[in-house]
């Protein structure tokens, strides 16, 4: 395990040699605390019921969140590591439109791995939320036109009248606003000098304005009303 991770961060000196000199304590004193994390985040991805267990992965878990730490354990394609964690709820919802097998929760799961995964790609993730919300909604905006975009959703949604959600109050086409600052937000997607990469914290909140986009979408909650 340690010659693989040495091969796979390319490390000039050996983990294998701390360990020789020091033990297995020898370890965490020749790594940063980055390099740390992609250690634990290396050993979870590798750890399998036939080797350490689940327990171990349970213990890791609990002894993260009672030290407060903003990286949790998570799963991706079927893979465990590190993730940095977001507000219970927020990822019960998003585990739920990621695991029900729709194309739409396979984008947002890659968007969430994207922005909360050790090796963030904010602008992946910016992207796959958008792609994920054309997913989902598309066929029930625009079905006629399966060239459509986020942007033509939006146009096209405001056009159609009475698209919102089931609450009583005028606010209730709140999703078309949200809907319309996601894609108007991505200025990664233009060329020239209109083109700028988003920030970590634009990308996150892409991906949290995509999770209930998606499953209103997906549930009909979000539909056109008399």
């Amino acid at each position: 395990m340690l010659q693989e991770f040495d091969l796979a961060t390319r490390r000039a000196l050996p983990l294998q040699v701390s360990v020789d000199r020091d033990g297995l304590r020898g370890i965490r004193g020749d790594l940063t605390d980055d390099e740390w994390l992609d250690f634990i985040d290396f050993l979870v991805y590798h750890i399998d019921a036939e080797w350490l267990g689940d327990q171990r992965i349970d213990e890791l878990s609990v002894l993260l969140a009672r030290a407060g730490s903003e990286w949790s354990v998570g799963e991706h394609d079927g893979h465990r590591g590190l993730v940095q964690r977001v507000p219970e709820g927020v990822a019960v919802a998003a585990k739920a439109i990621i695991a029900n097998g729709s194309s739409a929760g396979a984008l947002l799961g890659e968007a969430w791995h994207a922005v909360y995964g050790r090796n963030p790609d904010p602008e992946e993730a910016y992207e796959k939320a958008i792609k994920a919300v054309e997913e989902a909604g598309w066929d029930k905006v625009s079905p006629k036109n399966e060239r459509t975009s986020l942007g033509t959703m939006v146009r096209d949604m405001k056009a159609q009248p009475g698209w919102a959600i089931d609450l009583p109050t005028p606010d209730a086409d709140v999703p078309i606003k949200m809907a319309d600052a996601l894609w108007v937000g991505q200025e990664s997607r233009h060329g020239g000098n209109g083109y700028r990469k988003p920030t970590a914290a634009e990308a996150e909140v892409a991906v949290l304005l995509a999770i209930p986009l998606v499953q209103w979408f997906s549930s009909g909650a979000l539909a056109r009303r008399p």
